[in-house]
């Protein structure tokens, strides 16, 4: 069942989408050569999206442009390439804040998004700062556009923001590629990582970059509270800790770097028999993840063999993600999964609220490298 979200006053949801749809439509249509058209109208939930099911269409020069930036890609035929692209979930924005929340200050989410489930996990985690600060999420990999992103501004713009916190809710650490595509976008990076989408025109507007999870203390809390739910002896279990991590093993060594702080801080904690930490790099080429499944699956066979219990946590934002894949990878083994992610944790909140605090106090102009 779609739960309808929290509007303060007299004001029904349909007519709300009216009056925020119409507070943007000027820069809505003072984009529109950036968007290649009108943008979606916005839904009564704040969603600029037109469904679910639309697949992504591909040309040549797409392919080609793709290809020369994922080396993923240069495996595939065109049938692969395409029918992969059609897999992925769309690219759009969702305005969670109504329409009479102004400020001078405004959060924009950037997250990869799962599908309709998930999506509305990671929008629902942020209804309360939404009803104080102006708030929109864009979902999505940007990978072809990035007009979800600019449409995202422009709505924020019209609820009086000049200064706009970038949360990077898709990644881990700065170590990858999607992080570095969304900086591209927003004028912090040189280069695209997929093809070279138009960046984000918003004259007047300051971007700050709020940060990664990296090896904050509150992650470490969360990924330690997701065991503790499943564990029914802890002096006798291995904790496999899995990220999606980075498709380059240029950037999956520095990544292991920074998460091994939560791996000392769980071990420090002396509960578990043992904790380690692995990166499939879902997106790399094929024998780099085969051979990461593959260095996963002994862990979890020799723990096995030798008595112990297995619990695997995923590094994930929310349900119905990468939980899927892991499962996929290990089926045959024993072992005790924990399904929900960090944002459906009620420590998730505070991870953000920091963050955004931390910017907040920054005095970072537009053209500086992020943190």
């Amino acid at each position: 069942m779609i739960v309808p979200r929290l509007v303060r006053g007299t004001l029904s949801l349909g007519l709300l989408g009216l009056v925020l749809a119409a507070a943007s439509v000027s820069a809505a249509d003072e984009h529109a050569h950036h968007h290649g058209g009108a943008v979606p109208a916005m839904d009564a939930e704040g969603k600029r999206l037109e469904s679910y099911n639309k697949q992504h269409e591909m040309t040549p020069e797409m392919r080609e442009a793709l290809r020369a930036k994922v080396a993923l890609y240069r495996g595939f035929t065109d049938r692969e390439l395409d029918m992969n692209m059609h897999a992925m979930g769309p690219d759009y924005e969702w305005y969670v804040s109504d329409a009479k929340v102004k400020g001078k200050t405004g959060i924009l989410v950037l997250t990869h998004g799962v599908g309709e489930n998930s999506d509305r996990l990671i929008r629902d985690a942020y209804l309360a700062m939404s009803r104080q600060t102006p708030t929109a999420i864009g979902f999505g990999m940007s990978m072809m556009s990035s007009s979800h992103l600019q449409s995202a501004v422009d709505d924020l713009r019209a609820s009086g923001v000049r200064r706009i916190i970038l949360v990077d809710e898709g990644t881990t650490t700065k170590y990858n590629s999607l992080t570095r595509h969304w900086q591209y976008i927003f004028g912090m990076y040189p280069e695209s990582s997929y093809m070279d989408v138009p960046k984000v025109e918003a004259p007047g507007v300051e971007f700050v970059w709020a940060g990664h999870f990296n090896d904050h203390p509150l992650i470490t809390e969360m990924l330690y509270d997701s065991p503790k739910s499943i564990s029914t002896d802890p002096a006798n279990e291995v904790l496999i800790i899995v990220g999606n991590g980075p498709e380059d093993s240029a950037d999956n060594g520095p990544d292991l770097k920074i998460l091994q702080a939560h791996v000392d801080r769980l071990k420090a904690k002396k509960q578990f028999a043992d904790v380690r930490i692995i990166n499939l790099q879902d997106d790399a080429i094929v024998p780099v993840r085969e051979s990461n499944v593959r260095k996963l699956r002994s862990w979890i066979q020799q723990a096995t063999k030798s008595g112990r219990k297995v619990l695997v946590v995923p590094i994930a934002a929310a349900s119905f993600g990468v939980q899927q894949h892991i499962k996929t990878d290990l089926r045959g083994l024993e072992y005790t999964f924990a399904e929900k992610g960090l944002i459906e944790n009620p420590r998730f909140t505070q991870w953000v609220d920091s963050v955004i605090k931390t910017a907040q106090n920054a005095n970072v102009p537009k053209a500086n490298k992020p943190m």
